[in-house]
């Protein structure tokens, strides 16, 4: 799935550390949240990586600049 989002009088974005959560049998994913604040009001998204094997040594959700 592929999209655009525009937003407009960006003041200020905030980008959480990776917290990576237990998933099923010997398997794990990452969480990480991204702010984007703007005069009217603030975005949340919140992003979700892949399922890996708990002993995989494999940055998830790395953010590339």
């Amino acid at each position: 799935m592929n999209f655009s989002l525009n937003i407009h009088r960006v003041t200020n974005i905030r980008v959480s550390a990776v917290r990576e959560q237990p998933g099923h049998t010997n398997q794990v994913y990452a969480t990480r949240d991204i702010v984007i604040e703007t005069p009217e009001g603030d975005f949340e998204l919140t992003l979700f990586s892949e399922y890996v094997s708990d002993d995989e040594d494999r940055n998830l959700l790395e953010v590339k600049v």
